[in-house]
């Protein structure tokens, strides 16, 4: 009867570990589109070996030295990216800590003791010492260890390319940083040229009123304008030093650095780069490799939780020394006389613990159906991160698209502001009109200007963003720092 009790439950326990399929490289759990909308038509995919994803260092398709070494800099110096290696080692540690397990464990125990015993007829003194190396090993009967473990070297690459993601964001920010600071100097150029012009009119203004042309409201009018492009004037500079302290803290230092941006001018970035099948974004983006790579580990752990249901044995085997000294001293029983004695050898012991949990209050089930929502939670979040690198790379097509549509727009309406300034200024020249209409075309010559110096940047904007969404393989000269 209890053989037959053991049987079924040790059939049950292994059929709660045959509940469980081994998960590699788990396909995207969402349906990944063929082509981008906004992406050109793409060819079929060759016969022969897929070539390697492109090389992540977009920023060197900027020509700009300048922030090229900026980018390399930051890439060593940045403190998140310090940080960021930081936790890649804590989970390649942690990865050999949970290794552990699936060796032999051996200690070193030693114990001595000392005493005396006062006794009928005398006393005796003892001293002992025992000296035991033991070692402890579990049999992996059903992987159990090597699950955990798998998990954990999992969790330590998923670190490894959140380090890559970061690297990405890192370099988009400080181009981005660049761009800012290049641009309000650009900014602060044309507003001091539409100061100046603004002056211009206001000398034109005052000679007219003094002339009895015109009257003081027209004065009045001028004025304003030029204290409004002076305080513009003072926002664009602030903003300039803005720039320049958010890129010193991008690249590991204090506010205060000086760049060498004079005389710099925003790049021509070209046309749309061909953007490769959507398919391809699952391999280039790190961000979707690392949660692929923590779907894996949760899947592991998950079989990990399976065999802490199922039988476990664990071999010991502990050699050990010991040394014994007693005398007795005192009174003589029987006109004998104990003479002292000492013992010293080695022994050993050896066994074998077999374990299966029985009942347990549900604990182990219940760690099982946790794992299980963990990996269903990672499954979705996997999906959520698919989903937002398609939706990266659409906008960021789209918004260029559209930027560029938007500067020609812009430039027809900055060409025909100069020429409806030029018109208005003519007629109040010749006293056809009052000072309204120039004023008015003024303020709009200059918005536009502005908004097309504004449009510029944020088309290098969308193609950063461009370059960010679509990932790349990391080059290793950005490795980890050599002094770690």
């Amino acid at each position: 009867m209890m053989r037959g009790t053991i049987l079924i439950l040790t059939v049950s326990m292994l059929a709660v570990g045959c509940n469980y399929t081994k998960e590699t490289d788990p396909p995207p759990p969402v349906e990944v589109p063929d082509t981008f909308s906004e992406g050109a038509e793409v060819p079929p995919p060759p016969t022969h070996e897929a070539e390697p994803v492109r090389d992540v260092r977009w920023w060197r398709s900027m020509g700009d030295p300048t922030l090229t070494a900026l980018i390399e800099e930051a890439l060593r110096r940045n403190q998140s990216v310090r940080a960021g290696w930081a936790r890649v080692r804590q989970a390649r540690f942690i990865a050999n800590q949970v290794r552990a397990a699936r060796m032999p464990q051996i200690g070193l125990t030693g114990d001595y003791s000392i005493g005396k015993n006062i006794l009928a007829f005398g006393e005796v003194r003892a001293q002992q010492g025992v000296g035991s190396l033991p070692v402890s090993y579990e049999v992996d009967l059903f992987a159990r260890r090597a699950r955990e473990h798998q998990g954990a070297k999992l969790d330590a690459e998923a670190a490894r390319l959140d380090q890559e993601a970061l690297a990405i964001v890192i370099s988009a920010e400080v181009a981005e940083a660049w761009f800012d600071s290049v641009n309000s100097r650009i900014e602060v150029a044309v507003v001091t040229e539409q100061l100046d012009t603004d002056l211009k009119f206001l000398e034109l203004v005052e000679l007219r009123y003094r002339e009895g042309l015109n009257s003081a409201v027209d004065v009045h009018q001028q004025r304003q304008r030029v204290a409004s492009q002076r305080a513009l004037l003072a926002m664009s500079d602030a903003q300039t030093e803005l720039t320049d302290q958010r890129l010193s803290v991008l690249l590991g230092e204090a506010p205060g650095r000086e760049f060498p941006v004079d005389d710099k001018t925003l790049p021509d970035i070209g046309p749309t780069p061909e953007v490769e099948v959507p398919a391809k974004l699952l391999e280039a983006r790190p961000d979707i490799q690392a949660m692929q790579k923590r779907v894996e580990a949760e899947d592991r752990r998950l079989s990990a939780a399976i065999g802490a249901r199922l039988p476990q044995i664990v071999l010991d085997f502990t050699p050990s020394y010991t040394w014994l000294d007693s005398e007795i001293t005192g009174t003589q029983s029987g006109g004998m006389q104990f003479p002292a004695t000492s013992v010293h050898g080695w022994t050993w012991s050896a066994g074998a613990h077999f374990s299966v949990p029985v009942f347990d209050g549900l604990r182990g089930w219940s760690a099982i159906k946790t794992q299980r929502a963990v990996s269903d939670q990672l499954l979705e979040q996997y999906a959520e991160t698919i989903l937002t690198g398609l939706l990266e790379v659409e906008s960021s097509l789209v918004l260029e698209r559209q930027e560029r549509l938007r500067i020609q727009y812009l430039e027809d309406e900055f060409r025909l502001a100069n020429i409806t300034l030029e018109a208005t200024r003519d007629r109040y020249r010749a006293g056809l009109s009052d000072f309204l209409p120039v004023l008015t075309a003024l303020a709009t010559r200059q918005i536009s200007e502005l908004q097309l110096v504004s449009s510029r940047r944020q088309l290098i904007s969308y193609r950063v963003q461009l370059y960010r969404a679509l990932g790349g393989a990391w080059p290793e000269e950005f490795g980890e720092p050599e002094d770690d």
